[in-house]
């Protein structure tokens, strides 16, 4: 059952919306959902920034996330591919469906013609297996909510908010225990804006500064969960982008400082992938969850791109 947030949790003046799904019929309709006991309660933050140019990795303009590739028990690349189309669209469809633009077929920032009724997001397959597990999905860049989320999480934003607003919505969701969250993803966005406006360049002061802001978002939302975990629930955290940029563009698919970005995935006790052998893409993050909690579906592995950056636990 869908719910809806209580009053006093909406510090601003947007509406958060929830729905019952659509009736859409997943092919094929057969689909056997599976649940691992031991993994369904625990929990999931990404944290999705938009326009992230690997090179402003540094200590200087986002030193929390680059303090995050310095854990031992952190999965990160610099070199994380994006799909073909450096457009915003294909690249948040690909992460949170885990295929690739020829089946969800999003080439542009249009979602026309997509083919979300036979690749949804990974939010359906998590509401398919156990519908009281509350999810949230928070943006800046409201088509992401308007075309593919909805459908699927308790707890969305109908209208474009700020990334300030994104945050604090955010940490209140995060940090109120009247209604505890489990999936929870973010978006924020303008870090892109400020490339187009200024540039993509770890030289120009607007996009360093935005992303300097954005990485202490990031910070205080990582705190959260590390409270969290004091507190006994087991998170797992995300940091990830839809491309990079040049100049005040990110059309050129063929230039590295586009179509490589960031992906980090944090978690005090799990063993990834070995980060010097393993290049993500835009695929990976919904098996990773769904591996992370414990869902499976014959579906979603039968027609997924990704893999989970995971490594299975030996014994």
């Amino acid at each position: 059952m869908k719910k809806l947030l209580p009053i006093y949790l909406i510090i601003i003046t947007f509406i958060i919306t929830s729905c019952q799904p659509n009736d859409r019929r997943i092919n094929p309709s057969s689909d056997v959902i599976t649940i691992d006991s031991l993994k369904i309660n625990r929990k999931v933050l990404v944290v999705g920034i938009d326009g992230f140019r690997s090179d402003i990795m540094t200590p200087e303009i986002t030193p929390f996330i680059n303090s995050l590739s310095q854990k031992n028990n952190t999965y990160f690349t610099l070199d994380h591919i994006t799909e073909e189309i450096t457009y915003s669209g294909p690249n948040w469809s690909s992460m949170l469906t885990g295929v690739h633009m020829d089946k969800h077929n999003v080439i542009d920032n249009s979602f026309d013609n997509n083919s979300y009724n036979y690749y949804p997001s990974f939010f359906h397959y998590i509401e398919k297996a156990n519908p009281s597990i509350n999810t949230a999905s928070i943006v800046n860049w409201i088509p992401i909510n308007t075309h593919l989320l909805s459908n699927h999480t308790d707890h969305y934003n109908t209208e474009t908010m700020n990334d300030s607003t994104v945050f604090e919505f955010t940490k209140n969701l995060l940090t109120h225990n009247f209604l505890p969250m489990d999936v929870v993803f973010v978006q924020l966005d303008e870090l892109d804006g400020a490339g187009h406006s200024y540039g993509f360049h770890p030289t120009i002061e607007e996009y360093t500064n935005t992303a300097n802001k954005i990485d202490e978002y990031t910070e205080m939302l990582f705190n959260i969960v590390q409270n969290k975990r004091a507190s006994g629930e087991d998170w797992l955290f995300f940091v990830i982008s839809d491309h990079g940029g040049e100049e005040t563009s990110h059309s050129d698919g063929s230039n590295p400082n586009i179509n490589q970005t960031i992906f980090f995935a944090e978690h005090p006790d799990l063993q990834f992938k070995a980060n010097c052998c393993y290049t993500s893409s835009q695929v990976d993050l919904a098996p990773t969850i769904l591996d992370f909690i414990g869902i499976s579906s014959t579906y979603f592995e039968a027609t997924t791109d990704g893999v989970s950056v995971l490594e299975p636990k030996t014994e």
